[in-house]
C-alpha cells in the first residue's frame, strides 16, 4: 500500500508539471511534461525495434527455408493468434495487478526467447517449425506486454495530453518500422539471421531496463469482481456503446485486410520488385518514414473538428493508396505508394486509438484496450489467407483485393453509425 501511496504521488507531480509545461503546444509536449511517460515510450520503442528485427529476419530465414509465401503468412499467423487469445485477458488483468510487473514479465520472457532462437539459428537447428514455435510463443508475451502499455497510458499523463501521448508513442512505434527493418535488412545480408537475432535480444534487454525504472501503477479497481465476469463485462460494455464498438470495428478491419502486406512485403518484394534483403529494408525504411509523418502530424494537430469523420475519410484513401502500388509495379510509383501509406495507416491508428481512450470510463479502460489490442492480432491473421492467395493468383492481386475490400467495408461500418462521424 506504502509503494502504490509513493507511485500515485510520483505520478501526480509528473502530471502537474505537465498542467504547468511550457510546451503546451508543443508536438513533444507529454514526453517533455511526464517523466514516468518518458520511460514508457523508450521501454516501448525499444521493444518495437526488437520486434520488428525479429519479423523481418524470421520472414526472410522462412522464404529461404520454404521458398513459399504460404508459409511467410503462416509465420504471420502463428504471431497473430496469441493476440485473439491473450491480449484481452490481460487487459482484464491489468486492472487488478500492478502493471510494471506484468510489463517486466513479458519483456524477461521476450529477450530469453529472442536469444535462444539466435541459438538454434547460429547452430543450424532452426527448422520451419521451431520459427512457427518460436514466433507463437513471442506473440503471447508481445499481445499481453503491449495491452498493458495501452491502458497503463492514462495513468502517466493528464487527459488534455492524451492525444499527444497516443500520437507519441504511435509516432515512437512508427520510427521503429524505419530503425528495426533498415537494420535488419543489412544485417541479415552482412550478419546472417543469427547474427540479426542477437541484436534483436539487445534491444530488449535495453528495454527492459528501461521498464525497470518506472514506478508502480496499481490496479484501478477498488473491488475487483470475479476475472470471467470483469471479462464478461468489458465485452458487454463495447456492445452497449455503439461508437465504443464502431471504433473497435474500424480498428479492425484494415488491420484484417491492408495491414498484412507488411509481412508479406518480404514476398513481394522478391517476387515482384526483385529485391533482396537490403531492397526489403529500403522498402520498410520508406513506408516507416511515412508512418513517423503521420504520428507526428496527429500529435502535433490540437484543434482538428470532426476528428471521426477523418479517421474514416483516412482509412477508406489508405485502402486506395495500397490498391496503386499493386498495379502499377514500378519502383518510384512503389515508394512514393508505400510513403503514403505508412503516412494514412498510422494516422488513423493514432486517431483511432486517441478517439478510443476518450470515450471509455476509466473503470473499464483495462478491459476494452486488451479487446482493442485484440485486432492487432488480425494482421497476421490475415497474412495467413493472403499468403495462400498470393501463392495461387500472386501476391500482387491478393493484396490488392484486401485493400479495395476494407475501404469498401469501412464505409459500411461508418454508414451504420452515424455517430462515429461526429466525434470530434
Amino acid at each position: 500500500m506504502g509503494d502504490h501511496s509513493r507511485a500515485s504521488g510520483t505520478i501526480g507531480k509528473a502530471r502537474t508539471s505537465a498542467g504547468r509545461g511550457t510546451l503546451g503546444s508543443g508536438v513533444f509536449t507529454a514526453l517533455v511534461a511526464s517523466a514516468p511517460y518518458r520511460l514508457l515510450w523508450i521501454s516501448s520503442v525499444l521493444t518495437q525495434i526488437g520486434q520488428w528485427m525479429l519479423q523481418v529476419a524470421t520472414a526472410w530465414l522462412m522464404l529461404e527455408l520454404t521458398d513459399s509465401a504460404l508459409w511467410v503468412g503462416l509465420l504471420g499467423f502463428a504471431g497473430g493468434v496469441p493476440f485473439l487469445l491473450v491480449a484481452a485477458p490481460a487487459g482484464a488483468l491489468s486492472e487488478r495487478i500492478d502493471r510494471r510487473t506484468m510489463m517486466l514479465g513479458c519483456q524477461a520472457g521476450a529477450f530469453a526467447l529472442g536469444g535462444s532462437l539466435a541459438v538454434l539459428v547460429l547452430t543450424g537447428r532452426a527448422t520451419p517449425l521451431v520459427l512457427l514455435v518460436a514466433t507463437f510463443l513471442n506473440g503471447i508475451l508481445l499481445a499481453a506486454n503491449n495491452a498493458t502499455r495501452q491502458a497503463v497510458i492514462p495513468y502517466y499523463v493528464e487527459s488534455r495530453l492524451l492525444q499527444n501521448a497516443v500520437a507519441l508513442l504511435s509516432a515512437g512505434m512508427n520510427t521503429t518500422r524505419i530503425v528495426g527493418p533498415s537494420l535488419a535488412g543489412p544485417l541479415v545480408a552482412t550478419l546472417g539471421v543469427g547474427g540479426t537475432l542477437l541484436l534483436q535480444a539487445a534491444c530488449l534487454g535495453a528495454a527492459l531496463l528501461s521498464t525497470s525504472r518506472l514506478p508502480v501503477s496499481p490496479p484501478t479497481a477498488r473491488r475487483p469482481e470475479p476475472f470471467l465476469r470483469g471479462l464478461v463485462g468489458g465485452v458487454a460494455y463495447v456492445r452497449r456503446a455503439p461508437v465504443v464498438l464502431a471504433l473497435i470495428l474500424l480498428a479492425s478491419v484494415p488491420t484484417l485486410l491492408v495491414f498484412p502486406y507488411l509481412q508479406l512485403l518480404p514476398v513481394f518484394a522478391r517476387e515482384v520488385l526483385g529485391l533482396g534483403p537490403s531492397g526489403l529494408g529500403l522498402l520498410y525504411t520508406v513506408g516507416g518514414s511515412g508512418a513517423l509523418a503521420g504520428s507526428l502530424f496527429v500529435a502535433g494537430v490540437r484543434s482538428m473538428r470532426r476528428r471521426g469523420l477523418a479517421m474514416v475519410a483516412i482509412i477508406v484513401v489508405y485502402g486506395l493508396v495500397v490498391a496503386t502500388f499493386t498495379t502499377i509495379h514500378w519502383l518510384p510509383v512503389v515508394v512514393c505508394c508505400l510513403f503514403a501509406a505508412g503516412f494514412l495507416g498510422s494516422s488513423y491508428m493514432a486517431l483511432n486509438n486517441a478517439l478510443l481512450h476518450l470515450a471509455i470510463d476509466d473503470e473499464v479502460r483495462g478491459r476494452v484496450m486488451g479487446l482493442y489490442m485484440v485486432t492487432w492480432g488480425f494482421m497476421p491473421l490475415g497474412a495467413l489467407p493472403m499468403g495462400a492467395l498470393g501463392d495461387a493468383i500472386g501476391i500482387d492481386r491478393a493484396i490488392l483485393v484486401g485493400a479495395l475490400a476494407s475501404s469498401l467495408v469501412s464505409l459500411l461500418v461508418a454508414r451504420r453509425v452515424p455517430g462515429l462521424l461526429r466525434l470530434s
